[in-house]
């Protein structure tokens, strides 16, 4: 199959790379990790830099190296040996990360981080100050979920889900999720018939039936956790890739626009950078608000933003400045937003026009439930910047 359109132009202005290897890669028999791997690894990742390409790579690893360390051939349950193993198995890991990049007079930086590191604002610009440093002094961060510390709350999931929000907040044009199987299969890849899916088309994001195939080993994620990921980068107009990552200079292939794996398409414009905080950073509540389709187009197509006037229906409970769900007409997600009214007082001031609210909840400043700069569309219809 020929490269679609919108990879290969894409591909010709990379310029910053998120690359996110799982478990099943890393395990090995040196000291529980895939050194081999690593070194090919390393060595790819270097020459892209030679390319002009910065490269962040997000690494799991740890707990089947901490597990390796005491002795575990199944992976534990039990939340607290995971992050038990993780402690143990994060500095072997970032270890052989530093010898493999060594080699090539290449440092490395470790980066561990939680899901709250991305939820506030000031922390999410901290954090993408802190990665443009390492760029600018020529480091390659290694990036990884703080699995040692990490509660319910603060978890992000995986790392699937982690590259894809870093993605966002670096301002990366390229997330690669190398796994163990060829890309994004029809079905369970080891079934008789079953059929790569060579590209992966937008409007297909969340329709998609795929078959997993494989076992999950000490690691957490799958191909749904990937497609997850997929769907997050999208929102940035990040363009993805899934594929074999022990394919041999699979990085240079992809990079080269090469038959292989899955390409993921994204949202056609790039977002400004308190967008992608919007779309990946900031996590939205439960708070959600039905809009008529007049107001639908107004967001789509006219770059306007909401007024009471256009919602229909209030749920979920949340306050001024939370982010919540902005619903289509057929209760589709069309967008996030920041949300200038308390879910009461939104329900309140529903259909309502604008001379008409203030007597309802008082003197205001203005009157939008949520400003064009501070929503974000999801469906790929209008640029967001």
């Amino acid at each position: 199959m020929e490269t679609p359109a919108i990879v290969a132009k894409r591909l010709r202005d990379v310029r910053r790379v998120v690359v996110k290897v799982g478990t099943n890669l890393l395990r090995g028999t040196g000291e529980g990790l895939n050194l081999e791997f690593m070194d090919a690894l390393a060595q790819q990742i270097v020459e892209l830099r030679a390319r002009g390409i910065s490269v962040l790579l997000v690494s799991s690893g740890a707990v089947g190296a901490g597990a390796y360390a005491m002795g575990f051939d199944t992976p534990p349950t039990e939340t607290s040996q995971r992050q038990a193993l993780a402690a143990i198995g994060q500095p072997r890991l970032m270890r052989h990360y530093k010898l493999a990049f060594g080699r090539h007079d290449v440092t490395v930086a470790q980066v561990l981080l939680t899901r709250d590191s991305l939820d506030k604002r000031e922390r999410y610009l901290n954090a993408r100050n802190t990665f443009d440093t390492l760029f600018d002094w020529g480091i390659v961060p290694i990036a990884n979920e703080n699995d040692t510390i990490a509660v319910e709350e603060l978890k992000f999931g995986d790392n699937d889900q982690l590259s894809a929000l870093i993605a966002g907040k670096i301002g990366a044009d390229l997330l690669v999720l190398l796994t163990d199987v060829d890309g994004i299969y029809d079905r369970n890849p080891e079934e008789q018939g079953a059929r790569r899916i060579p590209f992966l088309a937008l409007k297909d994001h969340g329709t998609v039936e795929i078959g997993e195939g494989g076992a999950r080993s000490f690691g957490l994620g799958g191909m749904r956790s990937k497609l997850t990921a997929v769907r997050l980068a999208a929102r940035a107009g990040i363009l993805a890739f899934i594929g074999p990552g022990r394919a041999p200079n699979i990085l240079h292939r992809v990079l080269d626009g090469d038959a292989v794996g899955t390409w993921c398409e994204p949202n056609e414009q790039k977002i400004s950078a308190r967008k992608r905080w919007l779309a990946l950073g900031k996590r939205p509540g439960e708070g959600r608000i039905r809009i008529d389709s007049g107001a639908a187009a107004a967001l789509l197509h006219g770059g306007k933003s909401l007024l009471p006037s256009g919602v229909v229906q209030v749920s979920g409970g949340f306050g001024r400045g939370d982010l919540i769900h902005i619903l289509g007409p057929s209760r589709e997600e069309i967008a996030l937003g920041l949300s200038q009214y308390s879910a009461q007082e939104l329900a309140a001031v529903q259909g309502r026009r604008s001379d008409e609210i203030e007597s309802l909840v008082g003197e205001r400043q203005n009157f939008e439930v949520v400003h064009r700069d501070d929503m974000v569309i999801l469906t790929g219809e209008q640029s967001d910047d």
